[in-house]
């Protein structure tokens, strides 16, 4: 009896392992699914209408801040 007490963590570690690899190999590849933020504006028009009207925001923003440096200087 005492050698199933010795052998019993080895069982464990043996029996534990592959369900470990099997949960971690799911969590790493779960996520197929679902979209994965990064979108090509080609594919999705309304991604490309919002890049476009963020750089015409950056343009107006650095347009006003040359406007206060030429004022500031």
């Amino acid at each position: 009896m005492d050698w199933l007490i010795g052998f019993m963590p080895i069982l464990l570690f043996v029996l534990v392992c592959p369900l470990m690899m099997i949960f971690m190999m799911r969590g790493m590849h779960g996520g197929h699914g679902q979209p994965s933020g990064r979108e090509d504006p080609r594919e999705n028009p309304s991604a490309g209408e919002r890049i476009a009207e963020l750089e015409q925001q950056v343009r107006e923003l650095r347009d006003e801040r040359d406007r206060k440096r030429e004022k500031a200087a």
